[in-house]
């Protein structure tokens, strides 16, 4: 799900007339799994893309995201 955030507000003023301008951005929200599943891929491709250690990668991924958030210790 995206989420807006606003960054910038700013008002210009020409005599009596005012233009206010602001700019919005819209990111991705990363979930857990998201992160998780980065972090997997990236020790694949460090370990030279061997396959077949999918879950092995996964449960690494896994336990370093989580104890990044401090919500596993290692």
């Amino acid at each position: 799900m995206a989420r807006a955030t606003s960054i910038r507000k700013k008002t210009y003023t020409n005599g009596d007339n005012h233009l206010e301008s602001s700019v919005t951005v819209i990111s991705p929200r990363n979930t857990l799994e998201d992160e998780i599943r980065l972090r997997a891929y990236l020790l694949y491709e460090q370990e030279g893309r061997q396959e077949g250690r999918d879950n092995e990668y996964w449960l690494r991924a896994e336990s370093e995201v989580l104890e990044q958030y401090g919500l596993r210790k290692g």
